[in-house]
């Protein structure tokens, strides 16, 4: 058997295997095929997926994330404030600001406590227009917001789209989330013919203007205890449907994050992250060669999640 030392960081209980491609140079696995087995709870480490902290010629530092379903994701909330903590503690201890190039570009990320355990994230600007989320229909310019969607089921649902790194279709609703079929409609919603990259599903409802509960449904994953794009995606349809303030606590199962949309440009993301132990995870060596393929170096990201 084969191994490779990894550390488990968490965020609102978003949970991530990370190996560090920084300190010493990378396998050329094919990753996807790895994370399959690595995050199968009770079999095998469990997480919502694998994170790689590499080098970057473009900022500080970069991340690569692949889904426990082996696709890889463009960016995810709680996993660039994970790697933050990660790079803070191991990397850039002396720092108090970094910048990590992601799929969706490149994101700042904050100190926000000596310890590193809340960090604070520049998550960029969201994007509204149909194309840009990228949802299927016209006008592509215009955005997407409470449109009713027939599911296969015969259930009909109104769903505004954003993108704040990955796509997310966001349902406001009033009676309470645990009621919520949320395994039935966001599997539909996610493979929807809507959505040609898939999207994330977020089931809201409003407690205050500042105040909202949330539950997700991630693509290539399934339900998550938190999404942290997610949770800007639901500030931002919140708000400009009228229901929500620019800075409102967004409650989750895994916890709380804080999301504040400045002027309704820039989305600014502060939330916890950790370190929950470390390890060496093993690789059998019989699948060595299946596995291999073209160094992590060459990869791009394909149209799947975030958390």
């Amino acid at each position: 058997m084969n191994a490779l030392p990894f550390v488990k960081v968490q965020g609102n209980g978003n949970d991530f295997i990370l190996l560090d491609g920084i300190a010493q140079a990378l396998p050329e696995w094919d990753w996807g095929a790895l994370v399959r087995q690595w995050c199968r709870r009770r079999y095998h480490i469990g997480g919502d997926g694998l994170m790689l902290a590499l080098p970057s010629t473009r900022a500080d530092f970069r991340m690569r994330l692949f889904n426990a379903d082996g696709s890889e994701a463009e960016m995810c909330g709680n996993g660039v404030r994970c790697l933050a903590h990660f790079l803070f503690t191991r990397h850039a201890q002396d720092e108090a600001q970094l910048r990590i190039e992601t799929g969706a570009g490149i994101r700042e990320v904050f100190r926000a406590c000596p310890d590193a355990t809340l960090i604070r994230v520049d998550m960029g600007v969201p994007l509204l227009a149909r194309a840009a989320i990228p949802m299927a229909g016209t006008p592509p310019d215009q955005p997407v917001l409470e449109q009713p969607l027939a599911l296969p089921n015969g259930r009909e649902v109104c769903l505004s789209g954003v993108n704040t790194g990955t796509p997310h279709a966001v349902l406001f609703v009033e009676q309470p989330l645990d009621t919520f079929p949320l395994e039935q409609i966001g599997a539909s919603i996610e493979r929807h013919a809507l959505f040609p990259n898939r999207t994330n599903v977020q089931v809201a409802r409003v407690c205050q203007r500042n105040r909202v509960e949330v539950r997700t449904w991630e693509r290539g994953v399934g339900e998550t205890f938190a999404c942290g794009t997610g949770a800007c995606a639901v500030v931002v349809v919140g708000v400009l449907t009228g229901r929500l303030e620019t800075s409102t606590v967004v409650r989750m199962p895994g916890g709380e994050l804080h999301i504040h949309w400045e002027e309704r440009q820039r989305l600014w993301m502060t939330g916890p992250a950790q370190t929950v132990f470390e390890g060496r995870a093993p690789v059998p060596s019989e699948e060595s060669a299946r596995m291999r393929r073209s160094p992590e170096t060459k990869g791009k990201p394909t149209a799947s999640n975030s958390v």
